[in-house]
């Protein structure tokens, strides 16, 4: 192989895992999202739990000063850190009455990123569940 066509077999190898690995970079931090030095209290009725990645999410039903339903989500850590400390896809099932601590959208949406869960049987899932002390 000539030199030149080494050079350029390299460098167009070399180009295409540099693309290919961009979107590794791509997570978003929940700052920009939420209002991470706020904090709401709400207290609701599960309507799902989803254990995935790449974050765990809740989805449940808030009752608003009027009576009015609002379909609340809150976004939880990842299935390797709640699995770690012993949550299971159906620790947290439709029909529980929930507490749940959380940031809030930014932009006012019924969304959040969960600080604390409080299950009917009084266990909590904490945000950092299952993550070594830093």
């Amino acid at each position: 192989m000539e030199r030149k066509t080494k050079i350029a077999t390299v460098l167009s190898v070399t180009i295409g895992l540099l693309l290919v690995s961009i979107p590794l970079f791509a997570h978003h931090g929940t700052g920009a999202s939420y209002s991470m030095d706020q904090r709401l209290t709400l207290k609701g009725t599960v309507t799902e739990f989803r254990m995935m990645n790449p974050h765990c999410q809740l989805y449940f039903d808030v009752k608003d000063e009027s009576g009015k339903t609002v379909h609340w989500s809150a976004e939880i850590s990842s299935v390797f850190h709640l699995a770690k400390a012993g949550w299971k896809r159906d620790s947290i099932k439709p029909g529980d009455q929930v507490t749940v601590i959380l940031s809030p959208s930014k932009v006012g949406n019924p969304a959040g990123v969960m600080w604390t869960i409080v299950l009917p049987d009084g266990r909590k899932m904490e945000r950092d569940d299952g993550r070594e002390a830093q």
